[in-house]
C-alpha cells in the first residue's frame, strides 16, 4: 500500500513538472509577442563640420521625432583623422528602442531623415538597437561664415575669403537705409563702391558668402563699422580720385631660423603639436611649432611629409609604403 502511494506521488510530481515546463515554454513567445514593433523612423540631423576639424570634434545634433525610441550616439565612418573640404561626411547613428519595443523595419521608405540621406539600417541586440548609416551634405556644398568686413573712407569695402564661397552678396546702407533695391554681387573679396556712394552720409556695408556649387547655401551676414563720408569725399570717390584700395593684411608667413621652418600667423601665433593646411597643403608642426618632415605618427596612423614639409596623399612614400587619399599609410 505504501509502495502504491509512493509511486502515485512520484507520478503526480512528474506531471506537475511537465506542466510547469510546458507553461514556461509557452510563455516565451507570449513575452516576445508582448513587445511592440517600431515600423518607421523619423529623425532630424543637424551638423556643423569645418575642414581642419579633427574627427569627433564636429558638432552633430540628432533629434528623434517619436516616443518609442531614443538617440544614443554616432560614429564617423569616413577614412582619415580630420575633415577636408572634399569630404562627404558619413556617420552611423545609434538608436535605442524604449522598453517594450523593438525595431522591425522592412523597407528603406520606412526611414524618414531630415538633413541627411539614408544609406542603410542594421538591427542589433535582438532588434533593440538600430544602427542607421547616413550621408550628410558634401562639405564642398557648404560655406563658412563671413568674418570681418572693412569699409574705408575712399570707397572700398574688403573682407577675407570664406571657405566654399564662389561669390559674395553685398548690401550698402547710408544713414541706416539700404541704398538700391538689389544686392551687389562679386567673385572678388573686395568691391569699389564708386557707383554707390553718390553723396555724403554715414555708410556701412553687409557682406555674406554664397557657396560655389550650391547657390542656395549662403553664410551669415557680416557688417562693417560705420564710416562718415563728406560730400566732397563722395565726389572724389565717384571720380576715382580718392585713392586705391588699401593692401589686405598678410594672413601668415613662413619664417626660418637656425632650428628650422615655422609658420607665423597674422596675429603672431603658430601651430604646435598639430597639422595645419596652408595654401591647400598639409603640414605638421612639433611641440615647439617647427615644421616636421619624414614619417609622422598621429592618432595611431602614420603619415609622410617630404623635405619641403607637405604631406603626401594617394601615392607612395619613398620607401614604397602605399598612402591612401587621407595620407595615412595602408597596413593591409
Amino acid at each position: 500500500m505504501e509502495e502504491r502511494i509512493l509511486k502515485l506521488g512520484k507520478k503526480i510530481a512528474g506531471l506537475l513538472m511537465m506542466t510547469a515546463l510546458v507553461m514556461g515554454l509557452a510563455a516565451i513567445p507570449v513575452m516576445a509577442a508582448s513587445r511592440k514593433k517600431i515600423n518607421s523612423i523619423n529623425i532630424s540631423v543637424k551638423a556643423e563640420i569645418e575642414p581642419g576639424t579633427k574627427f569627433g570634434n564636429e558638432s552633430v545634433e540628432v533629434t528623434v521625432k517619436s516616443g518609442k525610441y531614443s538617440y544614443d550616439y554616432y560614429e564617423v565612418e569616413n577614412v582619415g583623422f580630420e575633415w577636408v573640404e572634399s569630404d562627404t561626411p558619413t556617420i552611423s547613428i545609434y538608436l535605442h528602442a524604449d522598453e517594450g519595443y523593438y525595431f522591425s523595419l522592412t523597407t528603406a521608405s520606412a526611414v524618414k531623415i531630415n538633413g541627411a540621406t539614408y544609406v542603410k539600417a542594421t538591427k542589433q541586440d535582438t532588434a533593440e538597437t538600430l544602427k542607421l548609416t547616413v550621408k550628410l551634405p558634401s562639405l564642398t556644398e557648404k560655406v563658412g561664415d563671413q568674418s570681418a568686413v572693412t569699409l574705408t573712407d575712399n570707397g572700398f569695402v574688403s573682407w577675407s575669403d570664406v571657405r566654399g564661397a564662389g561669390s559674395y552678396e553685398l548690401r550698402v546702407y547710408r544713414n541706416g537705409t539700404a541704398v538700391g533695391s538689389n544686392y551687389l554681387t562679386t567673385t572678388n573679396s573686395y568691391y569699389n563702391l564708386r557707383d554707390v556712394i553718390t553723396r555724403g552720409g554715414t555708410y556701412h556695408v553687409k557682406v555674406r558668402p554664397v557657396n560655389k556649387i550650391n547657390l542656395s547655401e549662403k553664410g551669415e551676414w557680416a557688417e562693417s563699422a560705420a564710416v562718415h563720408i563728406s560730400d566732397e569725399q563722395a565726389v572724389l570717390i565717384r571720380t576715382n580720385q580718392a585713392g586705391d584700395m588699401p593692401a589686405p593684411p598678410v594672413s601668415g608667413q613662413w619664417i626660418k631660423n637656425d632650428r628650422g621652418w615655422w609658420y607665423q600667423h597674422s596675429d603672431g601665433g603658430f601651430t604646435q603639436n598639430n597639422w595645419e593646411q596652408i595654401d591647400g597643403l598639409w603640414y605638421y608642426f612639433d611641440e615647439e611649432g617647427y615644421m616636421k618632415t619624414g614619417w609622422i605618427d598621429w592618432s595611431g596612423k602614420r603619415y609622410y611629409c617630404v623635405e619641403t614639409g607637405e604631406m603626401l596623399a594617394n601615392t607612395t612614400a619613398p620607401d614604397g609604403t602605399i598612402l591612401d587619399q587621407s595620407g595615412a599609410a595602408k597596413t593591409d
